[in-house]
């Protein structure tokens, strides 16, 4: 891969081996991060994560969340 500079925000098909997302296959790039909604009860606390699932920062965010179902199905995308 060479020299950064994409930005992609779908995750459709990151779960896969290898991953079938837009940043993977239209840009061949790695992904920087992504951001992975933790499975609490209320989905509202979660982790950031390296494209090999290392895990970088984690937090609760604050204000206005998205939708929960919007954030289990997150969790269920990467899981």
């Amino acid at each position: 891969l060479g020299p950064g500079g994409s930005w992609s925000t779908c995750a459709n098909g990151c779960n896969k081996d290898p991953p079938q997302d837009v940043a993977h296959l239209q840009f061949r790039s790695r992904v920087a991060f992504k951001l992975v909604w933790c499975p609490t009860e209320q989905f509202d606390k979660f982790v950031l994560v390296d494209d090999d699932g290392k895990e970088l920062a984690r937090g609760s965010p604050t204000g206005k969340l998205p939708n929960i179902r919007q954030r289990q199905l997150n969790y269920q995308l990467v899981t």
